[in-house]
């Protein structure tokens, strides 16, 4: 018989039964497809030595006119920036944080935890989780958070000093962002869910409109209200939770207009939004959107691995991150009904249009730009440069290593058995052997399953086998510790015929 190719096509496929995916990638973790080949991502550095207080939820970054970089962070409890790196506390006096309206107290917690009597120290009940936004007025930091609601001011020339409310902005917002003709705009403002409202160009301080002035407000087109706004080109694109609308410049009298942009597309999280310059993407309630003039719904080939067991109670701490060096969307998202911050994640490639997926702690992330590589949290406090060293390098790695299986794999012809007598491998490492191939048999569906072991390969590029079956599954395994890359995997099989 002629040498059987046993490796799928690139991209992970979850969605259905087993056998429906025959043929395909159905498992993996730490890796990503890159020009149709199967590779490991990259590994992690920690660049804080004491852990944040609070868990992220947010980051930004800018740099200053001096070329100074300036990173911020946002948790549960506190503000934090980066410069020159040190960490700041730059958390406003009385700044109400999510943390602040914690259900915490008598009855807090399950029953018989903790000692009786005591307030508790944890809860299970659910708690807040809202969206930091964040942007640059020049060299000067603003951002707000819906806990608090005030719209904050900090200068990185000062990196030591505290964030302080902008005077005369409104309060009871939702977020703020700065557009491209340098008005600073509140969204939600006043605590009215559909009000936008803009401060006079190149002010932060002048909110109330006159005929001297460029300040205004605008009501949006919906019945729900706002979550979020993002930049995009030369609008904002606004998220309800019924939509989105786009907040276009219209020069005077009015400044602003808005208009309708797309329904039925709620975002499952303002931190998923995530901008790639030419589109807009977000994991919304059930599926994932695309935006780049109109909304469109993206095909997800791992639609069950993510919402099968996503913990809806606590899916407002999803977030997204664009991975740009490599064309890829990166999700991350709580799984399991145990799960309140995420611990899972699936990688879009949006050029090849295939999916990844894995186990990851991650509650942020931010693409590169500012700094040379992508920047993450985790739940702990931890902040983190990807994709910067190899795996074997990255804290809290365990014992976990780059891996993709496969469905069943079909290697008989009709009803004759076939096998296997040697494996002819196709893939470039550093050192060999670079990925170990393990192969799993069965003789029906739903028939009994036989380990054949576990095979590596010697610079010759044969390895012998010998295994007897109709279908297959295929686990590779890489090494932590170098790049490799997986090509074309051939078998040598000859027919056994029916018993």
């Amino acid at each position: 018989m002629p040498l059987i190719q046993v490796t799928p096509p690139a991209g992970i496929v979850t969605n259905g039964t087993e056998y429906g995916n025959k043929g395909r990638w159905v498992d993996g973790d730490l890796v990503r497809f890159e020009n149709g080949f199967l590779r490991p991502i990259g590994g992690w550095e920690k660049l804080n030595t004491t852990p944040l207080t609070g868990t992220p939820t947010g980051l930004f970054s800018y740099i200053m006119n001096d070329g100074t970089k300036v990173l911020v962070i946002g948790t549960r409890e506190k503000v934090y920036a980066r410069v020159f790196d040190t960490f700041h506390d730059i958390t406003p006096v009385g700044f109400v944080s999510d943390a602040s309206t914690d259900p915490l107290g008598y009855g807090a917690y399950l029953w018989g935890r903790e000692d009786y009597g005591e307030p508790r120290s944890q809860s299970g009940l659910a708690f807040e989780t809202n969206s930091f936004s964040f942007d640059n007025f020049g060299e000067i930091l603003l951002f707000c958070t819906p806990s608090d609601g005030k719209i904050y001011q900090w200068d990185a020339g000062t990196p030591s000093t505290r964030a302080t409310a902008v005077s005369g902005a409104p309060t009871n917002c939702q977020g703020v962002v700065v557009t491209n003709e340098r008005h600073v705009v509140a969204l939600g403002a006043g605590g009215d869910p559909r009000k936008v409202q803009w401060s006079s160009r190149e002010t932060l301080t002048t909110w109330t409109p006159s005929a001297t002035n460029t300040a205004g407000d605008i009501q949006i087109p919906t019945g729900g209200r706002i979550l979020a706004g993002v930049k995009w080109q030369t609008d904002v694109i606004i998220f309800t939770d019924t939509g989105v609308a786009r907040l276009y410049y219209t020069g005077s009298p009015f400044i602003y207009g808005i208009q309708d942009a797309g329904t039925n597309c709620k975002a499952i999280s303002p931190r998923t939004i995530v901008t790639a310059g030419a589109f807009l993407t977000w994991m919304g309630e059930n599926s994932f959107f695309v935006f780049d003039g109109q909304v469109r719904e993206i095909k997800s080939d791992v639609h069950d691995y993510i919402f099968d067991d996503l913990n809806a109670t606590y899916r407002k701490t999803s977030c997204g991150g664009h991975n740009s060096n490599f064309n890829e969307m990166w999700f991350f998202f709580p799984s399991g009904v145990d799960a309140t911050t995420p611990n899972k994640y699936a990688i879009w490639n949006y050029i090849d249009n295939v999916w990844s997926i894995g186990t990851m702690d991650r509650g942020c992330w931010m693409d590169q730009g500012v700094f040379n590589f992508p920047i993450s949290c985790d739940a702990s406090g931890n902040v983190f440069e990807h994709e910067s060293v190899l795996l074997n390098g990255s804290e809290n790695l365990g014992t976990s290593k780059p891996f993709c299986e496969t469905a069943p794999i079909e290697i008989g012809i009709g009803d004759n058995y076939v096998q296997c007598n040697q494996i002819i491998p196709d893939e470039e490492a550093n050192a060999l052997p670079g990925v170990d191939i393990s192969f799993k048999g069965r003789f029906t569906p739903l028939g009994s399953e036989t380990d054949f072991g576990t095979f590596t390969f010697d610079s010759d590029g044969y390895t012998d086998a010998r295994f007897t079956a109709r279908q297959v599954q295929m686990k590779v395994t890489g090494d932590t510790d170098q790049q490799f890359q997986v090509g074309m995997i051939r078998l040598n099989v000859r027919t056994r015929g029916r018993r």
